[in-house]
């Protein structure tokens, strides 16, 4: 028979969310390199790269960036389960195109308003019916 601890003790083997990304990255970045060898593409990124160091700063920076936004985003699947992590996910969207229409003026048509208003009703639908 299959019962709820073997259920919960099946859920708890396996990796780390830490783990997955450090697994992802390496073989992503491995391919990555192989690739940029084989296309000759590697000698340019290393050359522009000498003349303006600043592009391993930028690529520092997002690689981090993009790494924590992961790490959070699966944090928060566990914390929180899936439907509220794309509620979250959904808000944080309709909260960028908002920022964009503060930050860098543009005109708001009927339609843009009407299309937000039914991003906010099925986020608070599938948010409710949980």
């Amino acid at each position: 028979d299959y019962d709820a601890t073997e259920s919960s003790t099946n859920e708890n083997i396996g990796l780390s969310a830490q783990a997955v990304m450090v697994n992802t990255n390496a073989v992503g970045c491995a391919l990555l390199l192989l690739f940029m060898l084989l296309s000759g593409s590697l000698v340019d990124v290393i050359s522009t790269a000498v003349v303006d160091p600043r592009l391993f700063l930028y690529l520092l920076c997002i690689g981090l960036g993009l790494s924590t936004a992961v790490l959070a985003y699966t944090k928060l699947i566990h914390a929180s389960g899936s439907v509220v992590t794309v509620a979250v996910s959904t808000l944080r969207k309709c909260t960028t195109v908002l920022l964009s229409y503060v930050l860098f003026p543009k005109p708001l048509l009927q339609i843009h308003v009407f299309s937000g208003i039914l991003v906010a009703i099925g986020v608070t639908v599938g948010s409710c019916c949980k």
